[in-house]
């Protein structure tokens, strides 16, 4: 029982690291010491070659899926136009508003000025001018006893 259980755990083990050591580190390091750019260059085209043979049959369905993608994509960009050109007509109604009421400001600025101009200049009456403000009668308590805005004096 203690040599199967000294084999199985240590025996083992070692042998398993050995093979790898081997395999991964003595025969890698021998292979990258007879490697030359020639058999770079023919592994890589041998790659390329069977990368193309293995797409043949794929490439079918690679154009099939990119067509209904395409298609999902016009109608998400017919979508997309159709909102876009209700927000541009939107916006020119907009501007088309803005415009009329500038045009309204800018003629209500030249008309109003005009009409103090040519309307004549009223008479003062002295007399009306000499007659105090009335006062607040309402109730309401903003007069607060003073007559026009300033203070009642007895």
């Amino acid at each position: 029982m203690k040599n199967w259980w000294h084999r199985w755990s240590y025996e083992i083990p070692l042998a398993f690291g050995d093979a790898l050591w081997e395999v991964l580190v003595v025969q890698f390091a021998d292979f990258l010491g007879r490697l030359t750019v020639r058999r770079v260059l023919e592994f890589v085209a041998i790659a390329i070659l069977v990368m193309a043979f293995v797409q043949t049959a794929p490439i079918d369905l690679a154009f099939l899926f990119a067509g209904d993608t395409l298609m999902y994509l016009e109608f998400a960009v017919m979508v997309r136009l159709a909102a876009g050109r209700e927000h541009f007509r939107h916006m020119l109604q907009l501007a088309a508003r803005f415009a009329r009421f500038a045009m309204r400001v800018a003629r209500a600025a030249i008309v109003h000025p005009l009409a103090r101009i040519v309307r004549p200049r009223q008479r003062r009456n002295p007399a009306r001018l000499a007659k105090p403000p009335s006062s607040d009668q309402s109730g309401d308590g903003r007069g607060l006893g003073t007559a026009g805005g300033t203070l009642a004096t007895a």
